[in-house]
């Protein structure tokens, strides 16, 4: 491993061949992704430096992209410098762009806090680190017939009754949330699936006012079996059917599915999903299918409804549904350094060629039947 001028007894540079071993048993590595010369890595440098000497028992490293690419398109590294802290082989922060000494001080409180116990028993079956060739661990299938892919036929049964009444609320633009939503097993499922799965990649961008920063999967090829299946479920004809009854909205059209991990630092500010999908289609119907487990209200990551002022906190197995509009704004809170717990959800939009509405539900109302509830705001 080559030293870098700046620390030499401090901080390694990582690449192609060592990165794995850098990195794989380490109870926490500090690596900035550098390009040499430019302007910010070299502000940054002396207070990347400063952190390293104040931190001894922790590992930091550099990667220089211009000679490790692939490195840095594992990681969509889209800016230098990108700051990402790595714990038990998990990416607990990603941040692109140089922080104050203060700020970077802060974060590395924050992951010195996590009960690193918590996490190794949450990843205990997760493969080592593997550097180049995206491997995703594989997971039985889940039991159930292949054809049955209507997601109604994953519903609680006690909802089942209700489901009925949202269509009304769905079109005047109210948000629903259907607490317990699915078959344990089916939600208990999915969870080990998102929770074992080392797929996941940082997403950074925006435009104007807007910013996002959270950690994803969209790429199919990557998703792991039972997610995979899971996507077949909300893309097939029979849930495209149901959704057209409970918004009041065709939706034919391709189902944009993806998963969505918010670590520490991640978030998405004020957006209302107004936006084409492929082909002559639109967004329609949005939906946010929470799998974070015992996430306390404080660790943020929550969802904000803004017409209402809503904060609403990640709870496992709701499934949040919206009819997409003007109206619809909505974002996710930043995510506490101090979070414990995984923000996982499952989310997307069912797509469609109508145009989209402008009514406001005068929420929040209860449904309400025998062992089910479904809140509107």
């Amino acid at each position: 491993m080559r030293p870098v001028p700046t620390a030499p007894l401090a901080i390694m540079e990582l690449g192609d061949a060592d990165f794995a071993a850098g990195i794989d048993g380490q109870p926490c590595v500090v690596v900035a992704f550098r390009t040499p010369g430019v302007a910010e890595w070299t502000a940054f440098a002396p207070t990347f430096a400063a952190a390293a000497a104040r931190h001894p028992d922790v590992r930091f490293a550099t990667v220089n992209v211009a000679r490790s690419p692939a490195l840095a398109a594992q990681f969509d590294v889209r800016a230098t410098p990108t700051l990402m802290i790595f714990c038990s082989n998990i990416v607990v922060f990603a941040n692109p762009g140089a922080l104050p000494a203060e700020g970077l001080e802060q974060v590395l409180a924050g992951v010195r806090a996590l009960d690193m116990d918590e996490v190794r028993r949450q990843v205990a079956n997760v493969d080592p680190l593997v550097v180049g060739d995206g491997a995703v661990p594989a997971s039985a299938p889940l039991a159930a017939p292949a054809d049955d892919l209507a997601i109604e036929a994953h519903l609680r049964a006690p909802l089942r009754a209700l489901l009925p009444e949202l269509a009304a609320r769905l079109s005047a633009g109210g948000l629903v949330a259907i607490r317990d939503a699915f078959e344990p097993e089916f939600a208990e499922r999915m969870f080990r699936s998102l929770d074992e799965c080392t797929a996941w990649r940082v997403h950074d961008g925006g435009e104007g006012d807007f910013h996002y920063h959270h950690h994803n999967l969209y790429d199919n090829a990557a998703f792991p079996q039972d997610l995979a299946w899971c996507s077949r479920i909300f893309d097939s004809a029979a849930t495209k059917d149901w959704v057209t009854r409970m918004s009041g909205r065709p939706c034919p059209g391709p189902t944009e599915f993806s998963a969505s991990w918010y670590l520490p630092g991640d978030h998405s500010l004020p957006h209302n999903d107004v936006a084409h999908s492929e082909g002559a289609f639109s967004r329609q119907v949005a939906y946010v299918w929470h799998l974070a487990k015992n996430w306390r209200p404080e660790w943020g990551g929550a969802l904000y409804w803004c017409s209402k002022g809503c904060y609403l906190p990640p709870t496992f197995n709701t499934l949040w549904l919206f009819n997409v509009g003007p109206e619809s704004n909505h974002f996710v809170t930043h995510v506490s350094p101090y979070a414990r717990g995984k923000r996982l959800a499952i989310n997307g939009w069912w797509t469609g060629a109508g145009a989209v509405g402008e009514r406001a539900w005068k929420g929040p109302e209860h449904i309400r039947g025998d062992g089910a509830e479904i809140v509107v705001y």
